[in-house]
């Protein structure tokens, strides 16, 4: 529902600024047609309104229509704009059931254009089922004004939406760092904000801000880099769409029912896990846990965009090494580094590999890596735990991302050494770093829950096909290692140079750099 009100720099209109002399808002003023409605506008740096799952968006309506206490909204006038400082997810709830845009309808689409994605039409097909089951859809009641309605609560709720409306309060402050100071204050008391997410709010200028905003959403919606010349946000754009796609093609469906899953889980609302993915790329560290009150100093803004597209740059080439077809990719597999045993995303463990496999290229190791990347694969997959224990005992910070980098890199290099699979765990634990390791007879964060009585859950249905999947996956000739299909080339078993043909049976599947690094 983000594209429902539309974003807008605070410091856009330079006429008056303050309150104003409304003091509610009516379902009608929020008609696509209506004066006022034209002239809502979101902060450029506010989250997106995207937290909110069906249930809440019908209780919301639902609230709504039994006059139930709704929280009032909070709007600062800035010339001829209105600004939402706090109010955004329930106004956006009641402008979707009137629109009927649940982010698939004529204002997403104006918004996103070819680039609405299938998950997130599956999303807005989900709320709108929800919501007419529950509710009705808002022109069906507009159909019944001046007829006689039967149902009660029908009936009721049609009195309401004519009599009904939100509350509304003033921010009076005279200037836009004032009003932004509001949004904060106001915004961290009621529902306390992602600590990453904040920090792309106040340093939404900067370049590792406007390289995350664009890449999470593949150059799509709002162009927070409008303001650069067009050389530089073609190249932005460019490289955003490149990104977006080597993280989230093919879409993540659960249960998992196939070895081809998006490096990076799913893309709708991933805007912190970009963010935090751009800064690592470009060597700025992390804050050690989430809510850590030590964290990295913001970067300067980017002035004409020439930062914000090395920034992605640096991404496209980690992505680039870690995935796709690229020459030279590693291409490794999602479901041995980047989920969970039932299916679950790591984000976490995804960075890690992103900087485990740019220590193998820095160090010139990728050779001798993908010599036992077969064995090295299945014994992470045999041991999923050590990540899980890894992040359960340092969090989701900083911290466990550099040491599940030192875990990928004490696997290899034991393995190296000529070490069998049963002397790694002990070689592991007895270095002070992995110490918790030890402790994999407690059931780490990944273990099964009971069965559930209503069948089986999506957890158990991925871990059954993950666990067979990967038992006999598609494998590349040339290493033995799991195929994905974003990272696929096909090597000629006999060369060409050799007198190899290019019948079927002179091809198979390899990673890109086995085909041109390793086997050349």
């Amino acid at each position: 529902m983000d594209a429902l009100i539309p974003r807008e720099d605070f410091e856009s209109d330079t006429g008056s600024r303050g309150g104003s002399d409304r003091d509610r808002i009516s379902l009608s003023d929020l008609e696509a047609s209506a004066f006022f409605a034209g002239t809502l506008r979101k902060p450029d740096f506010q989250r997106e309104t995207t937290h909110w799952g069906p249930a809440a968006v019908v209780e919301l309506i639902g609230a709504f229509l039994e006059g139930h206490l709704i929280p009032a909204v909070i709007l600062w006038q800035s010339g001829d704009y209105t600004f939402v400082i706090d109010g955004a997810h329930r106004l956006s709830a009641l402008i979707a059931w009137i629109r009927d845009d649940y982010g698939d309808g004529t204002a997403s689409a104006s918004r996103y254009g070819s680039g609405l994605t299938e998950e997130q039409r599956k999303i807005a097909k989900r709320v709108r089922a929800e919501v007419r089951k529950e509710i009705g859809a808002y022109a069906e009641y507009k159909g019944l004004i001046g007829q006689e309605v039967l149902d009660p609560t029908k009936a009721k709720w049609l009195r309401r939406m004519g009599a009904g409306a939100v509350e509304v309060q003033w921010v009076t402050a005279a200037d836009a760092k004032a009003a932004e100071a509001s949004f904060f204050k106001i915004n961290q008391a009621a529902q306390p904000i992602d600590p990453t997410e904040r920090r792309i709010l106040q340093t939404r200028r900067s370049p590792d801000a406007i390289a995350a905003r664009c890449a999470a959403r593949g150059a799509r919606g709002h162009k927070y880099w409008s303001g650069f010349d067009a050389e530089i946000r073609a190249a932005i754009e460019e490289l955003g769409e490149e990104i977006y796609s080597a993280l989230y093609d093919p879409p993540l469906n659960t249960p998992v029912t196939t070895s081809d899953v998006p490096i990076a889980g799913k893309g709708y609302n991933a805007l912190p896990f970009v963010f935090e993915l751009v800064n690592v790329a470009n060597g700025i560290q992390l804050p050690t846990s989430p809510n850590a009150k030590k964290i990295p100093a913001a970067l300067p803004e980017d002035l004409d965009g020439t930062q914000t597209v090395e920034f992605l740059k640096r991404v496209q080439s980690k992505l680039r090494l870690m995935s796709t077809n690229h020459p030279g990719s590693l291409g490794l597999h999602p479901l041995v580094y980047c989920y969970s045993s039932t299916g679950n995303f790591q984000p976490n463990a995804f960075l890690a590999t992103v900087e485990f496999a740019s220590k193998l290229e820095r160090k010139g190791k990728k050779k001798e890596f993908t010599s036992i990347r077969k064995r090295y694969e299945e014994y992470l997959a045999r041991n999923r735990t050590f990540v899980s224990l890894t992040m359960s005992r340092l969090g989701a910070g900083g911290r466990s991302l550099s040491r599940i980098v030192e875990l990928y890199w004490a696997i290899a290099e034991e393995m190296w050494a000529g070490k069998s699979d049963t002397d790694i765990l002990p070689k592991l634990s007895a270095r002070s770093e992995f110490v918790h390791l030890r402790q994999l007879e407690i059931p780490s964060p990944e273990a099964e829950h009971a069965p559930s009585k209503k069948g089986a859950s999506t957890s158990a249905k991925s871990a059954s096909f993950i666990r067979l999947a990967m038992e006999a996956p598609r494998r590349c000739g040339i290493c033995g290692a799991a195929v994905h299909s974003n990272s696929m080339t096909f090597d000629h078993q006999n060369r060409v140079r050799e007198g190899g043909d290019n019948r079927a049976d002179n091809l198979q599947p390899t990673h890109p750099f086995c085909n041109s690094g390793f086997k050349a």
